[in-house]
């Protein structure tokens, strides 16, 4: 990645507000307060309008708001610290992509647990903030959250990708929430637009698969080098499911013979025919991600690329992590078996580049009402002045559907992974079942932008959550 402009590299702050961040042991880190909290089909709880903080199921737990305001106090110096990040929103961990994925220290360097962290500690803050009614701190938090997504895009990895995504998730539940507020300005949400433009999941995932297949190129040529780099990556497997609790099995001396010959095999002749279907596969993923790009449709990619995939028999291979879970790989298709995870994670991306279009389509509804008093009739109507195109639905590359309610309200929605336009039905496809009311679920009929649920809607969740935990 290209080396980041001093003048807006906020490593540094970040790595002071790390150890805060990591060491604390308020409810920001235990009880972290729940934003738009689906209750219904297309219906959210205004988390920040509760008389209290609450989650319920399972597990749940519910804080008063007097508990909330003293932990984001005894948060306030870490909080200061990653809202300075929005003034330097780059950020550089020095990775070593030389070493290879397999290196000891190559994660050393990586600090997504705590980035999440920290998203989880603003967005928090931001629903104090609401609560408060303190809008001009809450779109602070927010931006910062957003900032910190953004940041590490440049890292191109893709677990780094994966933990940007759910950072982005997390902003816009608190975007959700802001947008909710009577309070807001123009200038404020006009900047929290701008910010939420940047997002851009698509090339993040593009640049983080060239990583991959480079640093991957440097493990294949090291493990073909010598058996003990080979021997480095068999043991750290085993070490991995005993950390996942699979009991170590001392082998026998005739299976380290058997592993003898098949490290030597490998280094020979197998690793050739599993590189070049491995390549094959990444061919076919890379030409998925730019053909949404250009075309701005995800589901027809998807289905091309899977397509291809079932062509070269990667559905015929072992699951990936199998062999973290036996300890055992499978010297056929080391280095092909995560094509299958690296084409699944697109659907993420499809999900990610959705939210983004449609938080974004969100803000300029609230700009345009802000002016106006009331909603636009047609999307069209917010460009030039709000936005300047109209956001696609990145599911087909249509325009994202829209329709003012009667009532005032509006309906904005992609059509959803099943690719049909349901019309702004929320609810779940006919026989699927699921426990989850994300709003982006793949079983919904369409991914519609969620409404305030009403008092009602609000009882009637909860009673149902204490009457199944019964």
């Amino acid at each position: 990645p290209p080396s980041v402009n001093p003048e807006r590299n906020g490593t540094e702050l970040f790595l002071k507000a790390a150890p805060l961040v990591d060491d604390d042991k308020t409810l920001l880190h235990t009880n972290p307060i729940p934003a738009m909290k689906m209750v219904a089909p297309g219906k959210a709880v205004v988390c920040a309008s509760q008389p209290q903080v609450r989650e319920p199921g399972e597990g749940g737990f519910t804080n008063s708001w007097d508990e909330t305001v003293a932990a984001v106090d005894q948060n306030k110096e870490a909080l200061m610290l990653l809202r300075q990040i929005i003034d330097r929103p780059e950020m550089d961990f020095h990775i070593h992509y030389e070493q290879g994925f397999y290196d000891g220290n190559f994660l050393t360097n990586l600090h997504l647990v705590t980035l999440k962290q920290a998203v989880l500690h603003l967005k928090s803050a931001a629903m104090n903030d609401l609560h408060q009614g303190n809008s001009e701190s809450a779109v602070e938090n927010v931006r910062a959250a957003l900032t910190l997504a953004n940041a590490v895009q440049n890292e191109r990895l893709e677990i780094t990708e994966l933990v940007r995504l759910a950072m982005a998730t997390l902003a816009q539940g608190a975007t959700w929430e802001l947008l909710q507020a009577t309070n807001l300005t123009d200038a404020q949400l006009s900047t929290l637009q701008s910010d939420w433009t940047q997002f851009n999941a698509l090339q993040g995932s593009r640049d983080a698969l060239n990583m991959e297949n480079i640093v991957g190129d440097i493990e294949v040529a090291r493990w073909r080098d010598s058996n003990r780099e080979l021997n480095k990556l068999i043991s750290l497997f085993r070490n991995a499911s005993s950390s996942l609790g699979v009991e170590a099995v001392e082998p026998t001396l005739f299976q380290r013979a058997k592993q003898s010959g098949q490290i030597f095999l490998w280094r020979y002749w197998w690793s050739y025919s599993d590189e070049l279907r491995s390549l094959k596969g990444q061919t076919a993923l890379m030409e998925a991600i730019r053909s949404a790009e250009t075309t701005g449709s995800f589901l027809p990619a998807f289905e091309r690329q899977q397509a291809r995939l079932h062509e070269l028999g990667f559905d015929k291979l072992d699951d990936p992590f199998s062999a973290v879970f036996s300890g055992e790989l499978n010297f056929h298709s080391m280095l092909s078996g995560s094509i299958l995870v690296l084409g699944n994670a697109f659907k993420k991306v499809m999900r990610a580049e959705c939210m983004q279009h449609m938080t974004v389509t969100s803000i300029a509804l609230k700009r345009f009402q802000l002016e106006h008093g009331h909603l636009p009739e047609k999307l069209s109507e917010l460009a030039p002045k709000y936005l300047s195109i109209i956001p696609l639905d990145p599911v087909d590359g249509q325009a994202l559907r829209y329709r003012l309610n009667a009532d005032g309200s509006f309906t904005l929605y992609s059509v959803g992974e099943n690719g049909k336009d349901d019309n702004g039905n929320p609810g779940l496809e006919p026989g699927a079942k699921s426990s989850s009311l994300q709003w982006q679920s793949p079983h919904a009929l369409d991914w519609v932008w969620p409404q305030p649920a009403t008092e009602a809607e609000i009882q009637a969740f909860y009673e149902n959550q204490a009457a199944s935990s019964d």
